[in-house]
């Protein structure tokens, strides 16, 4: 049968003793782990605030660069401009969706003044006002981690500091004052002229968020020089003032007019209406031609030299000569139609005018019958004379009585 041994005497009060120890190590290293990960977070939030401050201040660099001169006119030495998160999301300088507030609840803001040495150039500052104040350890590292302007904050409410002490200004130079715990940007002139330059300047490359970068804010003056290999030019007017010389179509979605010269076509073409297929044009020097052989329709005249037609000539009113021509006279095409002056038509025959032989002419008429009834006489016109008309003029001695009119 077996026995239980027990451990007594000094060897248990060692072994309750590492136990011991060892429990207040891990509780030890617990304690230094939580502290670390509290410092790595708060280190990440403050980054996260230098970030944010970096994008505001970029955003108030290019809004300053665009509209300096504007504001140089509105601010004074001694009154600035403010510049609020909502007016850079208003002008595109920082994107809609941009927080005004840290994560302190501190709100964003800038102030241009003009230099009290040189009052023709701006001055900056950013700052941060309300929310929760922050920690010196914080400003110091936020201030460090600022790489647009010169990071900074505000710790007795009347100036701003640079980080590691590398610049103080009174918070009273900006027209303001601020709080304790808050931070500052400071914006030199040399950099609101910067940003004033890189505004006026057209960049060959696009730059990624700064797309205001490529974008002419002015005329541009080429001065006689060639603007070569561009893509699509658009625009709402061009104005030249000798040629424009196109390899390919030309479409305008208004009239194309021209107020000195012609319209001018080449090689057999001319004009054509796309919708229907018509138009005019000319392959060779005497005639202008119908395109696709089209009807030409006028509620007007139709006027030229002469009119000739290759089929059937139909007309829908009266056909008027105006010409006058005489019997006997010289004709110039035999088969040509015209008149006399009394409107007796006259036809080109072996090169003279002729009347027409079925057409008898009235110069002179009388009449000759049987006046009185009962005359067993024979009638008729005399030689060179024909019948004109034949007519009973009533009854005698129980005979009827009859007129024959002769004409030559």
């Amino acid at each position: 049968m077996k026995s239980e041994r027990r451990i007594t005497g000094p060897d248990s009060g060692f072994a309750m003793m590492s136990v011991a120890v060892a429990l207040l190590i891990v509780m030890m290293m617990a304690t230094m782990a939580s502290g670390y990960m509290s410092d790595y977070l708060k280190s990440r939030q403050w980054q996260l605030m230098a970030a944010q401050t970096n994008r505001f201040t970029q955003a108030v660099e290019s809004y300053t660069g665009r509209y300096y001169t504007s504001a140089l006119a509105s601010a004074t030495t001694t009154r600035p401009v403010t510049v609020t998160a909502q007016m850079l999301k208003n002008t595109g300088f920082l994107p809609a969706g941009f927080r005004e507030t840290n994560s302190n609840g501190q709100q964003l803001k800038a102030l241009l003044i003009r230099n009290a040495l040189h009052a023709e150039v701006l001055q900056g500052l950013v700052i941060t006002s309300g929310g929760q104040p922050l920690s010196y350890k914080a400003l110091r590292q936020i201030s460090l981690d600022i790489s647009s302007g010169l990071g900074g904050y505000i710790r007795d409410g009347r100036t701003a500091t640079g980080a590691m002490n590398s610049w103080a200004v009174p918070l009273a130079g900006f027209g303001t004052s601020g709080g304790n715990g808050h931070i500052a940007v400071l914006l030199s002139p040399e950099t609101l002229t910067g940003a004033r330059e890189d505004s006026d300047r057209l960049y060959r490359f696009q730059v990624n968020g700064r797309p205001e970068l490529n974008k002419m804010h002015t005329s541009i003056d080429m001065g006689g020089n060639n603007l070569n290999s561009a893509g699509v030019v658009n625009g709402r007017n061009g104005n030249f003032d000798v040629s424009v010389v196109s390899n390919g179509p030309v479409t305008a979605g208004g009239d194309i007019r021209s107020t000195g010269g012609w319209i001018i076509s080449r090689h057999g073409r001319g004009w054509m209406d796309e919708s229907h297929g018509g138009g005019f044009y000319m392959t060779d020097n005497e005639w202008i031609r119908s395109l696709n052989n089209k009807s030409i329709y006028t509620g007007g005249q139709l006027k030229g030299g002469s009119v000739r037609s290759d089929s059937d000539l139909s007309a829908g009113g009266v056909l008027k000569l105006d010409q006058t021509n005489y019997a006997g006279t010289w004709c110039p095409q035999t088969g040509a139609i015209s008149h006399d002056s009394s409107g007796g038509i006259l036809s080109c025959q072996s090169g003279r005018w002729q009347k027409d032989p079925a057409v008898l002419e009235q110069q002179e008429c009388f009449e000759t019958g049987n006046h009185n009834g009962r005359d067993f006489q024979e009638h008729r016109c005399p030689t060179g004379w024909y019948t004109a008309g034949l007519r009973f003029s009533g009854h005698r001695r129980g005979e009827s009585t009859y007129m024959i009119t002769c004409c030559h």
